[in-house]
Parts: C-alpha cells; sequence; structure tokens
C-alpha cells in the first residue's frame, strides 16, 4: 500500500497544471478583452465624427453613415458590457460582450478595402447595389457637392464629359457639361435643391457660362468697355482679351473688367498659365489689403527705374501701386477708388501687368500707355 504522503503526488501535480491552464485561459481572456476595448475606441474614434457631421452638416444618409452608427453603438455596447461584466467578476460575459466590437469594423474593411489581400474578407463585404442606397437629410446647398452629384449623373451615362462650373437657381442647380477642350457638351445637369434628382437639359447660355471662354484677339485701337462698372480700355495689337470675373462661386458669371494675354487664341480663358499680362477690373474687395490678401508692398528701385522713376497710376486720379515678385515672375498692380456720388457703387480697381524680368521694360512701358487711356467712373466732386 502506499503511504499517504505518497499518494497526495500526482492529485497536487495534476492541480497545479489545472491551475495554471485556468489562468493562463484567464490571461488569453482578458488579452482578447483589451485588444476587443482597444478596437471599440478605434471605431469611437473613427466613426464618432461621421455621427456629428451627419447631425450637424451631412445632406445624405447613405450606406456608410448606417454603418458608422452601428459602428458606434456595437463599440459602445462591447465597452460597457465589458465594463458591468469585469465588475461584477463574470469573466465569460465578459469575453461575450468583448466579441461585439469586431463584427460592423470588419464589414466596414471589407467594403472598402480594394487590395488583393482584401480578397479573403470579400464575403463579409457589403453588396455592390447598397453604395446607392440613400436618403436625403438635407437640400443641396454646396456647389461642390452640386458638382459631385452631376459628375455621378455623367459617369453613370458614360458621356465622356465632365462637370463644369455650377450655378444655383430657386429650386435647382445647372451643372454645365465640357470636353477635354472646354467647349460646351451637348447638355447640362438640372440639379434639384430639395431632392437632389436629376436630369439632363439644355444649358441656359444667357444666364450663364456653358463652357470654358475663348479670348477674342484685340486689334489696334479697338475699345473694351463694360457700362456697369463705368470701365473702358484698350490694349496692344495681337492681345488674347478675356473677360475678367471674380473667384467667388455665386459671382463667377459676372463680367467686371477685361485682361489680355500674350498668348494662343485657342487656349480658353480658364486655363490659368504664366502668360504677360495687362488687365482692368472692379474687384469684391474693399481695401487694397483685402484684396491682395497681404500688405501692400511698394515698388522697389529696380522696378521704379522700369517705369521712369515714378510708381505707375490712373491719370488724374489718387493711386496706390504695389508689387510681387516671385525668382520668374513679376507683378504690379494699381489701385484706385471709384467715390460715393460717381455714377457706380463705391468700387476698388485695379489695373495690373504681369510679366518677367527680360520683358519688364517693355511690358512697363505698354502698361503706362494703357493706363493713361483707360478709363474709370469720374470722381465725386
Amino acid at each position: 500500500m502506499f503511504e499517504r504522503g505518497e499518494t497526495a503526488t500526482p492529485d497536487g501535480l495534476g492541480g497545479r497544471v489545472k491551475t495554471v491552464l485556468v489562468w493562463a485561459g484567464r490571461v488569453l481572456a482578458l488579452l482578447w478583452i483589451a485588444l476587443s476595448l482597444l478596437l471599440a475606441a478605434m471605431s469611437l474614434v473613427g466613426s464618432g465624427p461621421q455621427i456629428v457631421d451627419l447631425a450637424t452638416t451631412e445632406t445624405v444618409f447613405g450606406i456608410w453613415s448606417v454603418l458608422a452608427v452601428l459602428d458606434v453603438l456595437f463599440a459602445l455596447a462591447a465597452i460597457l458590457g465589458v465594463g458591468v461584466a469585469l465588475v461584477r467578476r463574470k469573466l465569460l460575459l465578459a469575453l461575450l460582450f468583448s466579441l461585439v466590437a469586431w463584427p460592423v469594423g470588419f464589414v466596414i474593411e471589407a467594403s472598402r478595402c480594394d487590395y488583393p489581400a482584401c480578397r479573403s474578407m470579400a464575403w463579409a463585404a457589403l453588396p455592390a447595389w447598397t453604395g446607392d442606397w440613400s436618403i436625403r437629410l438635407r437640400p443641396v446647398t454646396d456647389p461642390r457637392e452640386a458638382e459631385n452629384i452631376a459628375s455621378a449623373a455623367l459617369d453613370k451615362v458614360v458621356s465622356g464629359y465632365s462637370a463644369y462650373y455650377p450655378k444655383r437657381f430657386d429650386d435647382h442647380w445647372i451643372v454645365p457639361t465640357i470636353n477635354g477642350d472646354g467647349w460646351p457638351g451637348p447638355s447640362a445637369v438640372r440639379i434639384d435643391t430639395r431632392t437632389a434628382a436629376t436630369r439632363f437639359v439644355p444649358c441656359p447660355a444667357d444666364r450663364m457660362l456653358c463652357g470654358m471662354e475663348r479670348p477674342v484677339m484685340s486689334q489696334a485701337g479697338q475699345v473694351f468697355s463694360n457700362a456697369r462698372w463705368g470701365l473702358s480700355m484698350s490694349f496692344p495689337a495681337g492681345r488674347a482679351v478675356c473677360i475678367a470675373r471674380p473667384y467667388e462661386e455665386a459671382r463667377r458669371d459676372e463680367a467686371r473688367g477685361f485682361y489680355a494675354m500674350i498668348r494662343d487664341a485657342d487656349t480658353p480663358c480658364d486655363i490659368v498659365d504664366p502668360s504677360r499680362t495687362l488687365g482692368l477690373e472692379a474687384l469684391t474687395a474693399r481695401t487694397v489689403t483685402e484684396a491682395r490678401q497681404e500688405p501692400c508692398k511698394p515698388l522697389s528701385p529696380a522696378r521704379l527705374k522700369a517705369f521712369g522713376g515714378a510708381a505707375p497710376g490712373f491719370a488724374g486720379r489718387q493711386s496706390v501701386a504695389c508689387e510681387e515678385v516671385t525668382e520668374d515672375q513679376i507683378a504690379v498692380s494699381v489701385f484706385a477708388f471709384a467715390e460715393p456720388g460717381s455714377g457706380a457703387p463705391t468700387t476698388l480697381y485695379e489695373a495690373w501687368v504681369l510679366t518677367d524680368p527680360a520683358h519688364l521694360p517693355e511690358d512697363a512701358r505698354e502698361f503706362e500707355t494703357f493706363l493713361r487711356t483707360a478709363r474709370l467712373p469720374p470722381p465725386s466732386r
């Protein structure tokens, strides 16, 4: 027979193994729970702002909004459930709650990942048709959203045209279409402001730009005038002349002056490049600093020398001349006000020349001639 002390050895070893396994299981469970809580916290950080945007600014409630809401709800459920279970020392229940943190995030990643490595998760991805589902929360008020809606409508019919410069009317948007050369397409996209429903319509060319504007080649002595702002000017012959328009979305159909470039007449006015330019326009800004978005920099001695030692200005008008110089470009602007009582609103006018160091003397002389012949509304008496 075994002595009493001898029978305890095997049972003691088995008990210790069991204890080690139990604690190992608990540690693994706690590590899994910690990882799940980290994932839940990341879901709150990642999807939480989308919920805020959805409540404040988003205009459409779509499938990604649904996933964001579910992601936040599941993350909160996991965090709260795990917390309550651990307080009650129910590790198995905490482990079960931790699993809630995973499904929605997995669906999100599987649906938006397009790398070859993601093919193994394809079974969890949402069907393609769900991307078209949405409920409109707010009307279309942003030009960028209108342009995106129009682009989606064009892509759907594979038109080969692009959306260009949306314009809002009373209850709808009109978004013209253009080809790769900037010529207007056969139709525009009409977007209902309230529902965002789209249809193709003729572009109202009498009310808005329906494609990239083409310049007019100036002739000797030709006068370009703008009655609305009381402007008239002449450019050297052979310049490509375009209408100056504001950058603001709501005003970019408004003609406020003209500018002339030394470049090919077939290049659309909207294409921006460092062409040598002369121009004059009425600004929407009310001060020189606002117009330049920085304080005026008076002409340096080198630029003054090109203008004969004196800053350029409008004939018979108090003017302010500023310069902006980079390594290969020189821009000189001359500002003047139209005062109240002159037949025009209180307006700031700007004439400018864009040149380079090699052509500064030549363009400075042409700019002085341009300023002498340009006409602004007369000052008040």
